[in-house]
């Protein structure tokens, strides 16, 4: 929710600034600047984030060159965002306060207030809500007497802090503050509304909730909002849970469960079963109850894991890296002390020694000599023992680097890489591919996703435990069929990636019909003493799509024609494959427009498809 509604507002804020003016006096820069900016704002308004990583660094480096500060802070919020979403929280960090500086010297005030509203947003990630209070701070002394939708939502983010605090009065407060300055009619009135009925059933005020939430507008809570509607029907079946409506509790909370859309929002999912196992309780039917709450059990540990691994350990990573960091400053700083202070007190023995009489002047002279040597002989042993220190813990830092980027590489259920290690690995891919003299029809890349069918009622009939197992099993198969030098990934949930170099279209064929044959044939036996078949569906296109111009596609785009192969297998059969091809043809289209309407393109021929699939595909 938190991702979504930061997307949201930038989205706002490029709206807002469409007439930046450009300091600049090379009129080609300047058009290219506008180019990018204008597909920047295109590409956001569909959340299509990967594809805005190709140019971004570009748009950067023209923004900076034309002195257009404002395009650069925004592309700042922009990569920030989407590091935070694949799980680099370090990255995302350093992108706000770079932004937050800039905007501060640029004496930019509404930026400085997003700067901060970020940062808020990324402390409430974390659960450090005193710092996300700080944070949420500035910008509502901003927007407070200026801007009133933006007020309203820097005050609803901080009703949102207090609430997941368990400070329901001020949360209610801060919710009062906000619904003061909006109308009915703005679109964020309903998610006042909705947080509003959340705080009050804390309260237990469950009438003045009942009636918060009959001002919500559901025909504004579409696309996007999909989280904050589930939230309404949250509030809406705690409502009934709490005035003895079970049935009807219990009615909301299902039919929330069974809407696909609601299927990625983790904590969610859990606050349902978990009502639902209540109502199942209060009904007295023991055996219901155990399983939603086992469910529930289940989610919240699944959520336990992914925000111990997305988040802390790398938060964690950071701040271990420069405490020790620091701490080595403070051993050399001592150690200047140290000698400053021992040649002082040289100073101090020598000026004393002075003022002997002349008699013990040779004796004195003596012992200074043999104490100096002394001295240094003792200090250099120290100092010789600090470096052997210094490199023993330089060594340690090093090591846990190490094993924490690994850990961040790898999915830690099948061990397979994860997203966040394609991400930073295809860039080096891609340099050595391009590398080769000739992309002949050997010298492809070829993208394949691979999806596990209805595993979904995998999980449900037999529980998530299940569901891992078979992903385990299934990961293990995958392994034993591709080569050592292809790289597979775990892309997300049941689905795989398989990246396949240098080969051919038809051997990637006869590749993915081997895999979904294994997997097919497979029995995958469970720990119970049950056992089960599956299948799986894969699309797979290659890279380059056209070898005589091999520019013309981007590897996100091939991932996207791979992903229409997958929506084909699995619409026209599942346990199938389809793969994507270009005709000599498809070099007179617009690449955006052949992969965003594939399906057109395939029907008239300028796209083909290869498949096991006897019957003629629908497209």
């Amino acid at each position: 929710m938190i991702r979504k509604t930061c997307l949201f507002c930038l989205c706002f804020i490029f709206i807002i600034h469409t007439g930046v003016l450009f300091g600049s006096t090379d009129a080609e820069d300047k058009e290219q600047l506008d180019f990018y900016y204008a597909k920047l704002k295109a590409d956001v308004s569909i959340d299509n984030t990967l594809h805005v990583m190709t140019y971004l660094a570009r748009l950067r480096q023209l923004s900076i060159s034309q002195n257009a500060k404002e395009i650069e802070i925004e592309s700042y919020f922009l990569e920030a965002m989407i590091k935070r979403r694949y799980g680099a929280y370090g990255d995302g960090v350093k992108l706000n306060h770079y932004a937050l500086k800039l905007a501060k010297s640029a004496g930019n005030e509404e930026y400085t207030a997003w700067a901060y509203l970020h940062l808020a947003h990324l402390e409430l990630e974390l659960e450090r809500f005193t710092l996300a209070l700080d944070y949420i701070q500035y910008p509502i002394d901003f927007y407070k007497n200026n801007n009133a939708n933006y007020a309203a939502l820097m005050f609803l983010w901080q009703s949102k802090i207090y609430l997941r605090m368990g400070s329901y009065y001020q949360a209610l407060q801060a919710n009062s503050e906000a619904l003061k300055v909006v109308t009915s009619s703005m679109n964020i009135y309903s998610e006042l509304a909705i947080n509003q009925a959340e705080i009050l059933l804390k309260l237990g005020n469950i009438e003045a909730a009942k009636l918060a939430l009959s001002l919500v507008d559901l025909k504004k809570l579409g696309g996007s909002k999909a989280r904050i509607k589930l939230h309404y029907y949250l509030a809406l079946a705690n409502s009934h849970l709490q005035t003895g409506g079970l049935n009807q509790a219990i009615e909301i909370a299902l039919a929330q469960l069974e809407n696909p859309i609601n299927l990625r929002f983790l904590e969610e999912q859990a606050r349902l079963q978990y009502l639902i196992a209540i109502a199942y309780r209060q009904q007295s039917d023991y055996k219901l109850a155990y399983k939603y709450l086992k469910r529930y059990a289940l989610s919240k540990d699944a959520l336990s894991l992914q925000r111990r691994n997305n988040k802390v350990l790398q938060l964690e990573s950071h701040y271990k890296f420069d405490l020790q960091n620091q701490e080595l400053k403070l051993l050399g700083k001592d150690n200047i002390l140290k000698e400053q202070r021992l040649d002082q007190q040289q100073q101090a023995f020598t000026n004393h020694r002075l003022q002997q009489q002349r008699w013990v002047l040779g004796a004195v002279l003596l012992f200074s000599i043999v104490g100096f040597v002394y001295w240094r002989w003792q200090n250099q042993r120290y100092l010789v023992v600090l470096k052997q220190r210094v490199a023993e813990r330089t060594q340690e830092l090093a090591k846990s680097n190490e094993r924490l980027k690994a850990m961040s590489f790898t999915d830690s259920l099948t061990d397979l890489h994860n997203r966040h290690y394609f991400f930073s690995f295809i860039n080096e891919l891609l340099v050595d591919f391009n590398s080769l003299p000739d992309n002949t029809e050997l010298q492809r890349l070829v993208f394949a996703l691979i999806d596990i069918d209805k595993f979904k009622n995998i999980n449900d009939s037999f529980g998530h435990s299940v569901g891992d197992q078979v992903l385990e099993q299934f990961s293990h198969l995958l392994k034993q069929q591709v080569r050592s030098d292809d790289l597979l990934i775990r892309w997300g949930g049941e689905e795989f990636l398989l990246v396949m170099k240098n080969t051919s279209y038809d051997e990637a064929a006869h590749t993915v019909e081997k895999i979904r044959a294994e997997i097919a044939d497979h029995l995958f036996t469970l720990n119970n003493g049950e056992s089960l078949y599956a299948t799986c569906s894969i699309g797979f296109a290659s890279y380059p799509l056209l070898a005589t111009k091999p520019q013309l596609f981007s590897w996100e785009q091939i991932i996207e024609l791979a992903d229409g192969g997958l929506y084909l297998a699995k619409e026209n059969q599942r346990n199938a494959w389809v793969g994507i091809k270009a005709s000599d043809s498809t070099s007179h289209q617009q690449s955006e427009d052949v992969v965003k309407n594939y399906r057109v393109y395939l029907e008239q021929r300028t796209l083909h498809v290869t498949t096991n699939i006897e019957r003629t595909l629908k497209y």
